[in-house]
């Protein structure tokens, strides 16, 4: 494909290369002139500049703190998942049997035999791009200029990809050795997150994959994004084309468990609804033979390029020789070899090992050594110390890693000896950039490009408008976590107000907020985005009033489990999917039963449950009445309404309620 050609496929992006220390920075606002007559305009405009960039580094900060939680969520799905294991004795056979499956590898003969794309008719009416023999670069570009149209492929020849990359996947040792005295240079790409943009813009601005053009892609290449299925296809086609050049690591999000709450396994069951469930067991199965990392041989530096982390406790030796496909999730502990329930201190070590490649992140505060990891609570933060250490250990010298969203696309940290790279611009509705590092043979440092993909041009619109643009989805993200805490929040807020003034002191009300919603945000400069206050303080019940949880499928005479259900979606999700091995959208009311009980034990700490409220529960969910529950459609109905906004517009226009929050479990 020419240059031409491919320029069509991605939208406009602004770019930059050059060496670290000497960035020729994208100019984002237009230069003005230095004649004195211009100087208090130059001095206003600076103004607006440095206060636009505070309100930026505060609304950032809260996109992070929101990740972080999110994150904190799926920790305690997996600490759920290991307890509902744990106490498989306590389940209906058939839930039970659902939940072992997920961290159990497919059966081999099976997967060939409901994956094979020779016994995949395609219909007639089907108008996508179709794959006759070999797969080639002609393919790999067909494929490219189809799903930039929009197009899906066939299952028969997401197959046939699959498997192909399934073979030569099968072949690969635990990481990848990359010599940089044959390829000469190489693209290092952080995290894609099924932003199909931004990969037709890399591939644009930087060339296809070639044998003279090679990359690494580093890990979540799905998940959030809407166009996962297609960015790893592309990666996995690319794969089969240049197996010496392409080079993939796996990343925390190629996980089945983890892949259920963030949108792939979703985006597969849409776009792939008659074959969704064979499919997933064979993404499944790739994922958990994808390498563990990279090494790159740059000539005189040495680099090691893996998705999260290191800690005090990884031995790349113990990593180079261990099964890497028994590691089916991350989330999930293997079973053990010796047979038992439990796993040997050497497979504890090995799995902890795992976790904290694919997890770890570099100490915010520049700590030493290693610590929990208390903002994703799994795996550990890792300190300067430790890279250094690890460094000189492996005669290595630089850690390439991705994993974070960064501001700028990238960051240095433990004095330029280890470098984040993430690749999805304006990620989640934020306004980042992407990056994307190029490093030469025989270069001591590498080359940075950034970019961003958008359809709308930042620097053209008002400075107000800006930081409008980024805030709103990060603050419609903090109302829907203040309102599934809603009721923790007034008991601790009422309990803090001994006199019953209905006020609280801003310190104390700050307080509350972090220890419950468990995020270090400014709360005392975010308040007036979210409660009133007069002379005497903070108003806490104002925080509430202008929004309900709605659903209007549901009718029940214990409100409260409205609020529970909603706390409950993520586990809900999760859990539901596991137990529908079949993904049929549907699973019985008292398996449903089974999952509750033992998330309420999880949630007292005790045995006890309540009946009554179990049944309740499952009887509003039932809401066919006929004996099945379909918690998608449940959960999907759930709505965070802003009732203040909706009766304005009622009164103005007749229209329904306004939902400011519409966000789909």
């Amino acid at each position: 494909m020419n240059s031409s050609k491919l320029s069509q496929i991605v939208p406009q992006a602004a770019s930059v290369l050059g060496q670290p220390d000497q960035f020729k920075m994208v100019t984002r606002l237009s230069s003005m002139s230095a004649d004195k007559s211009a100087s208090k305009i130059q001095a206003a405009f600076r103004n607006h500049q440095a206060r636009l960039k505070l309100k930026k580094q505060a609304a950032w900060q809260i996109h992070e703190k929101l990740e972080y939680s999110s994150e904190q969520t799926q920790a305690k799905l997996k600490d759920m998942f290991e307890r509902l294991l744990k106490s498989s004795d306590l389940l209906s056979p058939s839930v039970a049997k659902s939940l072992q499956k997920a961290g159990l590898p497919v059966e081999e003969k099976e997967l060939l035999r409901l994956t094979n794309p020779d016994n995949i008719p395609v219909e007639h009416t089907y108008q996508g791009p179709r794959i006759e023999g070999p797969i080639t670069r002609k393919t790999f570009v067909d494929l490219i200029e189809a799903f930039q149209h929009g197009q899906v492929l066939h299952e028969k020849y997401v197959c046939q990809i699959l498997h192909q990359a399934r073979a030569i996947l099968k072949t690969l040792p635990n990481f990848n050795h990359i010599d940089l005295s044959n390829l000469h240079h190489i693209y290092i790409i952080g995290d894609l997150h099924g932003q199909l943009a931004d990969l037709l813009h890399i591939f644009n601005a930087n060339g296809l994959p070639a044998t003279d053009n090679s990359y690494i892609f580093n890990g979540d290449f799905v998940d959030r994004g809407r166009n996962s299925v297609e960015v790893l296809l592309l990666l996995l086609a690319a794969l089969i084309v240049f197996p010496s050049s392409v080079f993939l690591n796996r990343g925390n999000h190629e996980d089945i468990m983890v892949t259920v709450r963030y949108g792939f396994q979703n985006e597969v069951n849409q776009k792939y609804p008659a074959r969704k469930t064979p499919l997933l067991d064979l993404f499944k199965d790739i994922f958990s033979w994808l390498p563990i990392y990279s090494y790159v041989d740059a000539g005189k530096p040495k680099i090691m390029i893996v998705h999260g982390g290191i800690s005090d406790r990884v031995n790349l030796k113990k990593i180079n020789t261990l099964t890497r496909n028994r590691y089916v999730s991350i989330e999930v502990q293997p079973e053990s070899k010796s047979g038992g329930k439990r796993l040997t201190p050497d497979e504890d070590s090995e799995y902890r090992q795992i976790q904290d490649l694919f997890w770890s992140d570099p100490d915010p505060h520049n700590r030493q050594g290693c610590r929990k990891n208390d903002a994703r609570k799994m795996a550990c933060f890792f300190g300067p110390d430790i890279t250094e250490q690890f460094l000189n250990k492996y005669n290595l010298s630089m850690l390439i890693r991705s994993h974070q969203v960064k501001q700028e696309g990238y960051e240095f940290t433990h004095d330029r000896k280890v470098l984040t790279v993430f690749s999805a611009s304006n990620y989640c509705g934020g306004s980042n950039w992407g990056a994307v590092v190029r490093w030469d043979y025989n270069e001591q440092e590498p080359w940075l490009i950034q970019y961003k993909t958008e359809s709308v041009e930042m620097e053209k619109l008002s400075f107000n408008k800006q930081v409008t643009l980024f805030e709103d989805p990060v603050y419609q993200s903090l109302v829907e976590k203040i309102m599934t805490n809603k009721s923790s929040l007034q008991k601790e807020f009422e309990k803090a107000d001994k006199n019953k003034t209905k006020h609280l002191p801003l310190t104390v009300w700050s307080e509350i907020m972090a220890t419950v919603l468990q995020i270090d945000l400014p709360w005392l400069t975010l308040r007036s985005k979210l409660v009133q206050e007069d002379t005497q303080g903070i108003l806490y019940n104002t925080m509430f009033e202008g929004y309900i949880l709605d659903n209007t499928k549901l009718q029940m005479s214990n409100p409260g489990i409205m609020e529970d259900l909603y706390m409950w979606k993520d586990m809900l999700m999760l859990l539901f999917n596991l137990i529908d091995y079949n993904h049929s959208g549907f699973i019985s009311r008292n398996e449903f039963s089974d999952v509750v009980k033992l998330l309420l034990r999880g949630e007292n700490g005790t045995g006890d449950v309540n009946e009554a409220y179990i049944e309740e529960l499952s009887s509003a969910m039932d809401l066919d009445k006929n004996g099945k529950i379909d918690i998608n459609e449940f959960l999907e109905s759930f709505r965070i309404v802003n009732v203040k906004d909706a009766g304005k517009s009622n009164q103005q226009t007749n229209l329904p309620k306004k939902k400011v929050q519409n966000t789909n479990f």
